[in-house]
């Protein structure tokens, strides 16, 4: 199995904030006092952010709205300047909240060597990324999964263990060119406009009836294997591996030959007896038809198990996709804030520049969580400085400001937070 390497460490922190909140309020150099003020500046902390991406979620949606699928409301009609300003709105703001999400970027050249990659389920899927208007492809979290699957090498008598590298999360968003642009675009390339037409209706076979071009199409999967990327594709044409078609077709032309063999020897018996060569015909053409059967039972096996592995590693579409996407950056922000405060705080005398804090916030995770990451401290010290408790001072050193006042801080966004010039 091809393994697409990702080298570079993750910002996904993989523990929760519960998680992460209770442990640091167990440290056991807090006093009752301060461990109550921390607690209640982690509780507005977290429901500050709650509503701002509340906000933020309801405005996204907005933006969604006339390109979404399964929209049943009413939608004002846009002329095509608008739509193409609000589809370039809607992307930059998801790839946004994927940042905010701690998710990673997978680039078309990434996905192309997916797509060559050899699939563990057995499948062979043939997609045309050109074919797409939009294409955005993240994934959050990447593990190895251990699998035990019988292979030829071992005659299918015992099972070889295999690793597989997968995606825990992964982001698919995508939007069709127009038919007539892409076949323009084949044209261009060389082929005739009935050949690139064709090529195109063929690729699109598998798209719902109400399938529109005017649609975005929201898709978040989990645990997939990163060989099998190209089958998360609604264009995607499941295609016969070499191995398939090499025993089909030595099954076929034995079966041919056969046939053949038996109408030539049955033709020279045909003027004492025309039945045996009319049942000679119609064997031979059982024979063909049975290999045609055989190719097609084998290409319906291949959709079943598209079908049925693609229903497993499914978690949300559209809106769905939206409201998950929100929860994650959520509470990724939420982490980043109250580590970076935390250790700001509670070692003070340390007097921590930004690469200082990133180091030890990322010593912390390791030892205590056994956690490898590329902890996002900026983003930490962002959401501090914004929100009027953190300060820089000569030499780049970090200042927060203690637990009463940066409540007291808070406290007051909190009760002003509904001003309508209020923005995330």
């Amino acid at each position: 199995m091809t393994e697409i390497k990702i080298d570079k460490k993750e910002r996904f922190i993989p523990i929760g904030r519960q998680k992460i909140v209770k442990d640091l309020l167990a440290a056991y150099h807090w006093n009752d006092k301060e461990r109550q003020g921390f607690k209640e500046f982690c509780k507005i902390f977290i429901a500050l952010y709650h509503h701002k991406f509340h906000k933020y979620s309801e405005s996204l949606k907005h933006c969604y709205m006339s390109f979404n699928p399964d929209n049943d409301h009413l939608v004002e009609k846009d002329n095509n300047e608008d739509k193409k300003e609000i589809l370039q709105q809607l992307t930059d703001e998801i790839v946004k909240l994927l940042n905010h999400g701690n998710y990673e970027v997978l680039d078309k050249p990434a996905l192309e060597t997916a797509m060559t990659a050899d699939s563990y389920y057995g499948l062979k899927v043939y997609v045309d990324l050109d074919d797409f208007e939009q294409l955005v492809v993240y994934y959050r979290g990447s593990s190895m999964r251990e699998e035990y699957k019988r292979t030829w090498t071992r005659l299918f008598f015992k099972k070889k263990k295999i690793e597989i590298p997968i995606y825990k999360r992964l982001f698919l968003m995508v939007k069709f060119k127009k038919e007539d642009e892409r076949v323009k675009e084949l044209v261009a390339e060389g082929e005739t406009e009935k050949r690139a037409r064709k090529f195109v209706k063929k690729s699109r076979k598998n798209l719902p009836d109400e399938f529109s071009e005017k649609h975005i199409f929201l898709t978040l999967f989990k645990n997939l294997p990163r060989s099998d990327l190209a089958m998360l594709f609604p264009n995607q044409q499941v295609r016969l591996k070499l191995f398939d078609k090499i025993r089909l077709a030595l099954a076929g032309g034995a079966g041919t030959i056969f046939g053949i063999f038996s109408i030539i020897v049955k033709v020279g018996t045909a003027i004492v007896n025309p039945i045996a060569l009319v049942a000679a015909f119609i064997g031979f053409v059982v024979i063909i038809v049975r290999q045609i059967i055989g190719i097609f039972t084998q290409r319906t096996k291949y959709m079943m198990t598209l079908s049925r592995n693609l229903h497993f590693h499914a978690l949300d579409n559209n809106f769905g996709v939206i409201n998950s996407l929100v929860d994650v950056a959520e509470e990724e922000e939420a982490k980043e804030a109250i580590l970076a405060y935390y250790f700001l705080y509670t070692q003070a005398d340390r007097n921590h520049t930004q690469e200082s804090l990133d180091r030890e916030i990322e010593k912390y995770l390791k030892d205590k969580y056994d956690a490898d990451i590329d902890f996002e401290v900026s983003d930490g010290i962002r959401k501090l400085r914004e929100e009027g408790i953190l300060t820089e001072e000569n030499g780049g050193f970090l200042k927060v400001s203690d637990l009463k006042t940066a409540c007291v801080c808070m406290d007051d966004k909190w009760d002003n937070f509904f001003n309508p010039a209020e923005e995330m």
